[in-house]
């Protein structure tokens, strides 16, 4: 492996270690995982709307956060219209959440029956409290979330392409054993680094969560009342679930990626054997050459 195979090897190490981590975030922003983690995470004990609406409601701000488009041309109407129909099944008589709305709660939702639209009755149903519907602040941290998401997606889409460019790259030049380090150390430092995140979290996952939100939100803009719909929807066990998905997803990969870096080193000995072979050869054709003439 000559110097400049190393470098490209190493330097795709790097990309496919970060590669792998974007993979695993990709995961938790699927659809079916934040249904099974709010499935098995949301709070409905004490929130004013049933476990399935917790549910329903989380399916659909996740789709706001993630990928507005899909709501129409107003996201926001479409979580608030989502929030409402929760909100008037739960506190209709004969619900089992029924006691839990105030007088004040079921009258913002009966004036607003007729004409009001439905992203001003929801923030004024927030007023009452945040318990019953997303207020400013949460909308407004959605919506940080929505473009820290795709602010950074094509970056590190880019980050994928060079990881799978260089491994081509790699194999078209037959540098074997430069593919085999690529592709076992890359996620071989994906592990490190998430052993040592995992293990922080373990110790302290509230101090990391911490330090995680202030890369991209700015202090005092990502935390709310331990009782608030959103909060209801995303406890902190959701997001200890979606760290692990995180992890098991990269780390899964990593170990297809790990298995392919074994294949190539495999390859790169018989690479190796064979070229050492045709020297072999080349040297006793040689030197049966010299003998002859002399």
């Amino acid at each position: 492996m000559g110097s400049s195979d190393s470098i490209l090897a190493g330097i795709g190490a790097t990309v496919l270690a970060v590669a792998l981590a974007v993979c695993g975030f990709a995961f938790c922003c699927m659809p079916p995982t934040t249904n099974w983690l709010a499935s098995s995470m949301s709070l409905g004990e004490e929130s004013p709307y049933t476990h399935d609406q917790l549910v329903q409601l989380a399916d659909v701000t996740r789709t706001y956060t993630v990928d507005q488009r899909s709501l129409g041309d107003d996201p926001v109407q479409a979580v608030a219209n989502a929030t409402l129909t929760c909100a008037r099944e739960a506190s209709a008589e004969g619900s089992p959440k029924a006691d839990l709305w105030n007088a004040q709660a079921k009258a913002v939702l009966d004036e607003s029956a007729a004409d009001a639209s439905p992203d001003v009755t929801m923030e004024k149903l927030a007023q009452v409290s945040d318990r019953y519907a997303l207020d400013s602040a949460a909308m407004t941290h959605l919506d940080d979330c929505y473009r820290a998401i795709t602010g950074v997606s094509s970056w590190l889409g880019m980050i994928g392409v060079a990881a799978l460019l260089v491994a081509i790259l790699l194999f078209v030049r037959k540098q074997f054993a430069a593919l085999a380090f690529m592709l076992r150390v890359g996620p071989v430092f994906l592990v490190a680094v998430l052993g040592i995140l995992g293990l922080w979290a373990v110790i302290d996952f509230n101090g990391l969560f911490a330090v995680f939100h202030s890369f991209f939100f700015e202090d005092g803009t990502w935390t709310f009342p331990a009782d608030s719909l959103l909060i209801s929807m995303y406890p902190l066990t959701f997001w200890q679930g979606m760290a692990g998905v995180w992890a098991a997803g990269a780390i899964g990969l990593g170990v297809l990626c790990f298995v392919g870096g074994c294949a190539a080193s495999w390859r790169a000995k018989q690479q190796a054997a064979e070229l050492a072979a045709e020297a072999a050869r080349a040297a006793k054709k040689s030197k049966k050459g010299k003998k002859n003439r002399g």
